[in-house]
């Protein structure tokens, strides 16, 4: 499983699995204790923006998970199927961004309280460092989960189930920056800022880069 929860050093959250492992979710949802003052309750919404400092852009898609994205005309995005967590019923995929740990899309088919769930065990990891909000991106209401330290920052933005498009899926993107990052926080951010779920009859027109299907 691409989205892996523990507790403990921040470097190990949220990450992906290596390719050839397994990562089991447990289906149970923890009962979480959280501080008011973690969470922020306020909707800011963030409006696309064109990104003309990182060179030439161009537009992704993929029309089997119905979203497009601006992406760094030099990345080669793919997307392939990933192992389906205990207790889960549904299809996920990744969607590589650019490097594996770095910058990738989860989507999967909403199922159950499955979303609750990855809300709840990214509350649970190291909440003293955890900034929580809630923000609105081309009318997609996103829960942001943000962990940071003087080395690191993490960042998971995830799709609220009433968010979901119309085919049912929803989404987590996640990025890591560190010192060594060929990229900025605010770099990521501005790709972020133009993901959007299409419509059955927008993604069949929408000009774009279909992503590479890995079997």
């Amino acid at each position: 499983m691409a989205i892996v929860f523990f507790s403990g050093c921040i470097n190990s959250v949220p990450t992906r699995a290596s390719k050839n492992q397994t990562t089991p979710i447990d289906p149970t949802i923890p009962t979480v204790s959280i501080s008011p003052s973690i969470i922020t309750t306020s909707f800011p919404v963030i409006t696309p923006q064109k990104i003309s400092t990182l060179g030439p852009l161009k537009t992704i898609k993929d029309s089997d998970l119905w979203f497009t994205m601006q992406v760094p005309a030099s990345w080669e995005v793919k997307t392939e199927p990933i192992p389906i967590p205990e207790g889960y019923v549904g299809i996920i995929y990744e969607t590589y961004l650019f490097e594996p740990q770095e910058f990738y899309i989860i989507t999967y088919a909403i199922s159950r309280d499955f979303d609750q769930s990855v809300r709840n065990r990214y509350r649970n990891t190291l909440p003293q460092l955890l900034n929580e909000s809630t923000v609105t991106i081309n009318r997609i209401i996103f829960d942001r989960f943000e962990w940071k330290t003087e080395k690191i920052v993490k960042v998971a933005y995830v799709v609220r189930k009433g968010s979901a498009n119309e085919r049912g899926f929803a989404s987590v993107i996640l990025y890591t920056v560190n010192s060594s990052s060929q990229y900025q926080q605010k770099d990521f951010e501005s790709f972020i800022s133009t993901f959007k779920y299409e419509t059955p009859e927008d993604i069949k027109s929408a000009v774009g880069e279909e992503t590479k299907k890995v079997q």
